[in-house]
């Protein structure tokens, strides 16, 4: 009887190893896929307007040019303050491969579409998400939604709409980025979302954060313009254009 609960152990680790093993390899390969369509993108700059509808807080419809350049340096010009969630508003899938680890959760229907559904795991204990949800669809293998905790008892949910530009690169269309408590929230909003610190609603915006969306259109994309370094140093804070 030893020998054969021991020869069942045996199998069930043979059996089991290799299970989880495929399961972060197709993780990998998903995400080696939604980089690749990445690739051939060094800078871009791309015009915003978002519509913000959050509670306790009235905001005027927004618009704001982004630059981003490779590797996650990104930077904003607007006539009024920005207000657009930290993460999410553009995604590098390969530092998502370097920081995270992957595996697969299985298939999951989105919008009446399959699509690949994966979890995150931050490698490093200094990497602010510790873990994230993504679904990929794998018709262009891009990120349709992302979900994660960002602070304690929030969680923050991003969807995307991608539209093909250039003819070569599938970039975001329109993000929406969705807001709910869990529990008690105390977290200081300027925390979550790039708000100029001189702007009136600076006082309305410390008060806790409870619920609410913001909606972000992109259009007129220009890649791979050559955006100096020297932009980045600057602050990120409102201008007169």
């Amino acid at each position: 009887m030893k020998l054969l609960s021991g020869m069942v152990a045996f199998a069930l680790f043979v059996f089991l190893v290799p299970f989880g093993d495929a399961h972060a390899q197709n993780a990998s390969t998903i995400l080696n896929n939604v980089e690749k369509g990445f690739e051939g993108i060094d800078d871009f700059e791309v015009t915003l307007e978002a519509d913000v509808d959050i509670e306790r807080v009235r905001v005027p419809k927004m618009q704001a040019t982004m630059y981003f350049k490779k590797p996650d340096r990104v930077h904003f010009t607007s006539s009024s303050f920005v207000m657009l969630p930290r993460e999410g508003i553009v995604v590098n899938p390969s530092l998502l491969r370097e920081r995270y680890n992957a595996s697969e959760l299985g298939k999951d229907t989105l919008d009446g579409r399959i699509v690949h559904k994966l979890q995150l795991d931050a490698k490093a204990a200094q990497i602010p998400l510790r873990q994230m949800l993504l679904w990929v669809e794998p018709s262009n293998w891009t990120i349709v939604r992302m979900e994660t905790m960002p602070y304690q008892g929030r969680v923050l949910r991003l969807s995307f709409a991608y539209e093909l530009v250039g003819g070569t690169h599938w970039l975001p269309r329109t993000l929406q980025a969705s807001f709910e408590t869990t529990g008690r929230d105390t977290t200081d909003r300027m925390e979550l979302l790039q708000v100029d610190p001189d702007t009136p609603q600076r006082s309305e915006m410390r008060r806790p954060l409870r619920s609410g969306t913001i909606t972000v259109r992109y259009s007129d994309y220009k890649l791979n313009v050559g955006l100096p370094d020297e932009l980045f140093e600057q602050q990120n804070r409102p201008v007169q254009r």
